[in-house]
């Protein structure tokens, strides 16, 4: 999946929604971000990007790590 790209957005496990898709929209490209043709495949990245943040605080509150 999307994991690796997921910790390369430097937030914190405890960190909002809009905090993860604010990371992840700046880490797409100026042409990715502003252009109408791929706005479904962004917003697949972000869902898939809430996924990760999703499973890995369900990690930290399964271990309670």
């Amino acid at each position: 999946m999307y994991t690796g790209t997921y910790e390369r957005l430097g937030v914190t496990v405890f960190a909002s929604n809009r905090e993860v898709i604010r990371a992840a929209s700046r880490k797409l490209k100026p042409e990715a971000r502003f252009d109408r043709k791929q706005r479904t495949a962004r917003h697949a990245f972000y869902r898939t990007m809430l996924a990760c943040h999703d499973a890995a605080l369900e990690l930290v509150i399964r271990f309670r790590l």
